[in-house]
C-alpha cells in the first residue's frame, strides 16, 4: 500500500470517527434535553422522576383539569398520549405536578441543580412555542445566557431571568444547563410590545425553590384536596420601603418599629416586594415559621417569624346548599360534581354537624363555614331518612367559572 494510500484511508478513518462521536454527541443531547419532555395540553412539562412525577405551570393545566376532576392527558414525544392525574395544583406560585397514571415506556428524569450557577451561564430552553412542535411531535430548543441569580418577580417567588426565546406554549418546559441539569421550567415572558410574544426576557421558576416544594406538593392531595396552600407575611406585620430602598418594619412583634431586613428565608431582600415575594416563596403548615434578618440599631440578628396561610384565589365551593325544614337543615339539590356532592352526599340527607360543630340552624352553618377557604378539610355528619348516620370528609375546592 502506498503512503498516500494510507493517508487517504488514515483521514476517511478519521472522518468516520468524527462523524460517527458527532452522530452519538447528537443521540445524547437528545437524550439529555428532550427525552425528560412532555406536550401539554398547549404547553409543555418536564419528567422529574422516573415513576411519572411531572412539573409544569398551573396555567398549562388550569383549563384542562382541577383537583375536583385530576384526569388529564398528556403526549410523551415519540411515545402518544399516556392518562395523567393531577396531583397538585398551586395557583398563586404557578405550579402544577402531575403523575402519568397510564401505561408507558421507561422514564428518563431530568436532574435539578442544587445550586444556580452565575448570571452569563449558557441555558437551554425546550418548548412548544406557538404549538409547532404539534405538526411533527419534536419539541423545540431555543439557547441563551441567564440574566440573574434566584430573584423574586411578581407572583414568581424564586425565578430564573434569562435571555432564551420562549413563547406561548414553552410555559411549563425546562431550562437547562448545557450538561442537561434542570434550571428550572418557563413560566413567564416580558413583552414591550404587550403581546404574549417574546422581547428577550423569560422568567423560570428555580428548581431549587421546586425542589423545596415538592414533597409538600406529593402531600397536597392528602392534606388539602390537591392544592398547594403557600405561607405569606402576617397580616400585623407592616412593612414599608424607605427612600433609599429598604425595607423598614413599622409594625408590632416579633419584628420592632425600626428594624431593617436584610433577608428573608436566607435570602438578600432589601426592596419591599422582594421581602414580600420571600414570604410567599414557602409551602405553608401550622406552625410554619421563616427566619428574617434584621438590622436592629445597628446589631444584626435573626428572628423566627410566623407566617399566614395565603388565601388560594378564587370563590371557596363545598356544596353544603340546605333547606330548613320541620327545624333541621336538609341538604338540598347536592350537586354531583361539588366536593359534597363527589364524597357521597345526598339531597335530603339531615346535616348535623360541620367540622364538630352543632348545626341546628342557617345562622349555625353560616358560622361554621363562613371562614372555610380552598383546601381545607371539612368533616360533616349526615343522617339519611332511615335514622342511619354517616360522617363524609372532603375538601373545599374552588368554584367552576
Amino acid at each position: 500500500m502506498s503512503r498516500l494510500t494510507i493517508i487517504i484511508v488514515s483521514v476517511l478513518a478519521g472522518w468516520l470517527r468524527l462523524a460517527a462521536a458527532d452522530a452519538a454527541d447528537a443521540a445524547d443531547a437528545d437524550q439529555r434535553f428532550l427525552a425528560p419532555y412532555v406536550f401539554i395540553a398547549s404547553g409543555s412539562g418536564v419528567i422529574v422522576s422516573s415513576d411519572g412525577d411531572i412539573l409544569t405551570n398551573f396555567h398549562v393545566v388550569s383549563e384542562v383539569c382541577s383537583p375536583l376532576a385530576p384526569e388529564l392527558t398528556v403526549r410523551l414525544p415519540g411515545v402518544g398520549e399516556v392518562a395523567a392525574l393531577l396531583v397538585a395544583a398551586d395557583p398563586v406560585g404557578d405550579v402544577a405536578l402531575i403523575h402519568l397514571s397510564g401505561a408507558h415506556p421507561p422514564l428518563t428524569a431530568a436532574a435539578l441543580v442544587e445550586r444556580i450557577p452565575p448570571p452569563g451561564t449558557p441555558v437551554l430552553a425546550v418548548g412548544n412555542p406557538f404549538a409547532l412542535g404539534d405538526l411533527d411531535d419534536r419539541p423545540s430548543v431555543s439557547r441563551g445566557v441567564l440574566g440573574t441569580g434566584r430573584v423574586v418577580r411578581g407572583a414568581y417567588a424564586d425565578c430564573l431571568q434569562h435571555d432564551a426565546p420562549v413563547n406561548p406554549g414553552n410555559s411549563g418546559g425546562p431550562l437547562f444547563d448545557l450538561e442537561g441539569r434542570l434550571l428550572g421550567i418557563n413560566g413567564a415572558i416580558r413583552s414591550r410590545s404587550g403581546f404574549r410574544i417574546n422581547s428577550g426576557i423569560g422568567l423560570a421558576l428555580s428548581a431549587v425553590h421546586l425542589a423545596e416544594l415538592l414533597p409538600a406538593l406529593r402531600a397536597a392531595g392528602t392534606e388539602h384536596g390537591g392544592w398547594l396552600v403557600r405561607s405569606m407575611a402576617p397580616p400585623e406585620l407592616v412593612l414599608e420601603q424607605r427612600a433609599d430602598g429598604v425595607t423598614v418594619v413599622s409594625g408590632p412583634a416579633p419584628l420592632l418599629a425600626g428594624d431593617l431586613i436584610l433577608a428573608v428565608a436566607e435570602r438578600r431582600s432589601p426592596a419591599l416586594e422582594t421581602a414580600l415575594g420571600l414570604f410567599r416563596s414557602a409551602a405553608w403548615t401550622v406552625g410554619h415559621t421563616l427566619p428574617v434578618r434584621v438590622s436592629r440599631q445597628g446589631r444584626r440578628l435573626t428572628v423566627a417569624v410566623a407566617t399566614s396561610r395565603a388565601p388560594i384565589p378564587g370563590q371557596p365551593w363545598h356544596g353544603l346548599a340546605v333547606s330548613e325544614r320541620n327545624q333541621q337543615l336538609v341538604l338540598d339539590s347536592v350537586e354531583i360534581l361539588s366536593p359534597l356532592g363527589r364524597a357521597g352526599g345526598v339531597s335530603g340527607d339531615v346535616l348535623l354537624s360541620v367540622n364538630g360543630a352543632v348545626i341546628g340552624n342557617r345562622v349555625d352553618l353560616l358560622r361554621a363555614t363562613a371562614a372555610l377557604t380552598i383546601g381545607e378539610p371539612v368533616d360533616v355528619v349526615l343522617r339519611n331518612p332511615l335514622g342511619e348516620e354517616r360522617r363524609l370528609h372532603f375538601f373545599v375546592a374552588q368554584s367552576p367559572p
